[in-house]
C-alpha cells in the first residue's frame, strides 16, 4: 500500500519578494503567505518557478522554506521544489527540506542532461529511497529538454510507495497520464489555466502561478466544482482567465511580480535573468487588472466575485 496523495484544493508557486539590493525580503514574504493561507489555499510551492529557484543560493533557498513552514506551516501544507540536473543533489536538497518541515517534494526531471527512461527511472527512484517523504513528479520537457515517459512513471508507481502524485505539464499526455495512473498517483494538470480539464477529470488539486495574484477567486472555482456547481466554477474561471494568460506574457515571474507591485505589494523586479515588463505588456497587464477590479484598495477582496461557496471576503492586503 503506498503512501496517500492528501494535498486538496488550490496550490500557489509563490513568488519571492526583493528589495531594490537584490536582497529577499523576508517581512514581505511572510506577509504575503499569511496573505495566501487566509485566502484558503491548501498549499504553496516557495522558491519554485515564480520564486525563481535557480537565482537564489542554498541558504535562500533554505531559509524561504523555513519562513514558510514557521508562518503557515500549521494552516497550509508547504512543498518543496528540490529537483535539480544531479542526483546526488536532489537527494540532498529533498532530505533538507524535510527536515525543514516540508510536507511534499515536487521533482522536475534532470536538465541539460537529457537522461533516458532507465536514466529518468534509477534518478526517481534513488530519491525516492534516500527520502521519507511524498514524492510528487513534475514532468516539464520543455524545461528539461526530455519526458517522463509514461511507462517510467508506471514502473516507479509500482517501484516507490513515496511516489504520490504526477503534476504533468505535458498537456497532450495528460489524459493517458490520468487513465494510466490514477488512483494510484494523483494526477494534476498543469497549472490552473487546465483547472477546469484537471477537475473533470478528477483532480483534487490545482498548483499554479496566478494564486499569487487572485488566490481566493483559485479557490472559489475549486469549492464550487467541488459543491457541483459547475457552472459558477466555470463562471468564475472565464473571467479571472485573462489573469491566468497574464502571468505568461513574459517569462516568469515578471508578470506576477509587476501585478503584485501595481497591487501594492513590495516585490521589487525579477534577478536577471528576468526582468520588468515592457512597458506595452505592463500596460496590458494593467488594464487586465482594472477589468477584474484588482487595484490597489482592492486587491484581497473577493467583494468582486461570487461567494456563495464559503470563502471569506474579508481578506484585504496589503
Amino acid at each position: 500500500m503506498g503512501t496517500e496523495f492528501l494535498l486538496r484544493g488550490v496550490g500557489v508557486v509563490n513568488a519571492t519578494p526583493t528589495r531594490a539590493d537584490g536582497s529577499v525580503d523576508e517581512a514581505e514574504y511572510r506577509r504575503h503567505v499569511r496573505f495566501l493561507a487566509d485566502s484558503g489555499v491548501g498549499f504553496i510551492q516557495p522558491a519554485a518557478a515564480t520564486g525563481q529557484a535557480l537565482t537564489l543560493t542554498e541558504q535562500e533557498f533554505a531559509h524561504i522554506l523555513e519562513w514558510s513552514v514557521d508562518e503557515i506551516g500549521d494552516r497550509v501544507a508547504v512543498t518543496a521544489y528540490t529537483g535539480r540536473d544531479g542526483t546526488a543533489e536532489t537527494v540532498r536538497l529533498t532530505k533538507m527540506a524535510k527536515d525543514i518541515g516540508c510536507t511534499y517534494a515536487y521533482i522536475i526531471q534532470p536538465y541539460f542532461s537529457r537522461p533516458d527512461a532507465e536514466g529518468l527511472f534509477r534518478h526517481y527512484a534513488t530519491v525516492a529511497d534516500a527520502v521519507d517523504l511524498p514524492i510528487v513528479i513534475y514532468n516539464n520537457p520543455d524545461r528539461a529538454g526530455v519526458p517522463v515517459p509514461i511507462p517510467v512513471m508506471v514502473r516507479l508507481a509500482e517501484r516507490c510507495p513515496n511516489i504520490v502524485g504526477l503534476k504533468q505539464s505535458d498537456l497532450n499526455a495528460f489524459a493517458d497520464s490520468y487513465r494510466a495512473l490514477s488512483p494510484r498517483l494523483h494526477v494534476m494538470p498543469k497549472s490552473e489555466k487546465e483547472a477546469i480539464f484537471g477537475l473533470a477529470l478528477g483532480s483534487r488539486a490545482i498548483l499554479g502561478f496566478s494564486g499569487n495574484v487572485i488566490p481566493a477567486e483559485l479557490v472559489q472555482i475549486h469549492r464550487l466544482w467541488e459543491a457541483g456547481d459547475h457552472q459558477g466554477a466555470r463562471d468564475i474561471y472565464l473571467r479571472f482567465l485573462p489573469v491566468m494568460n497574464a502571468v505568461h506574457i513574459e517569462p516568469v515571474p515578471g508578470a506576477v511580480k509587476w501585478m503584485l507591485n501595481a497591487m501594492g505589494w513590495n516585490f521589487g523586479a525579477p534577478r536577471l535573468p528576468g526582468h520588468e515588463l515592457s512597458d506595452a505588456h505592463a500596460r496590458e497587464v494593467g488594464a487586465i487588472l482594472a477589468g477584474v477590479g484588482k487595484t490597489p484598495a482592492t486587491s484581497g477582496s473577493m467583494t468582486a466575485v461570487d461567494t456563495r461557496a464559503s470563502v471569506a471576503t474579508d481578506v484585504r492586503y496589503p
